[in-house]
């Protein structure tokens, strides 16, 4: 950013006074008090929208994981079932052979 030195400090001040009048002064404060007051708050939504999101992106991610890795299970589950099926089968017709 940008940072002020006493010089540009006592410019502002002294050109706030003669544009405002020193009467108006404390109004001109307020007035840019909540200004930034409400630039705050703004800036902490936008930061909170931006968590949310990005948390939001790494659940649909896990859930995504999650998903594979189940698939993936199932898959060699079916495997292993026709595996044991297969060796069953094997079993009993050398049994009934013998």
């Amino acid at each position: 950013m940008f940072s002020l030195g006493w010089m540009e400090i006592s410019i502002i001040l002294i050109i706030t006074i003669i544009i405002v009048g020193p009467k108006e002064i404390p109004t001109v404060i307020k007035f840019i008090k909540s200004i930034t007051s409400n630039l705050r708050k703004l800036s902490k939504e936008f930061n909170s929208t931006v968590d949310e999101i990005t948390h939001i992106q790494e659940v649909k991610d896990i859930k995504k994981e999650i998903l594979e890795t189940k698939e993936a299970v199932l898959k060699e589950g079916k495997e292993l079932d026709e595996f044991i099926e297969k060796n069953n089968h094997e079993i009993m017709k050398e049994k009934n052979d013998s």
